[in-house]
């Protein structure tokens, strides 16, 4: 799944493999599965809304590994939060749309 928006790793395209986090950003009902080529992928920790592009070197970005609380109607567990933010959108395949009733 996916999200254009400048989080705390820049402004791109945003990708997860937890549901739960995808859901927060797609449209009610929706998930898309995407095949993503991240390559080379730096870890930042680091906060920078202003990234509109990798570091020399690298392909994508990992947001890091945070657990965070999810509470609400989705999940009262810790979740992994794991991000991969890509600055391409070639480097990212749609696979599945999901349909899904909550």
């Amino acid at each position: 799944s996916s999200g254009i928006n400048a989080e705390y790793g820049g402004v791109g395209l945003y990708f997860t493999q937890n549901p739960v986090r995808a859901m927060q950003y797609s449209e009610p009902g929706l998930l898309l599965q995407c095949e993503v080529g991240i390559g080379m992928a730096e870890s930042v920790l680091k906060m920078d809304q202003n990234r509109n592009r990798p570091p020399v070197g690298y392909d994508s970005v990992l947001t890091g590994d945070r657990n965070v609380d999810h509470v609400g109607i989705y999940s009262h567990q810790r979740h992994n939060e794991l991000q991969y933010l890509i600055f391409d959108s070639t480097q990212a395949i749609p696979i599945y749309l999901v349909y899904f009733n909550i």
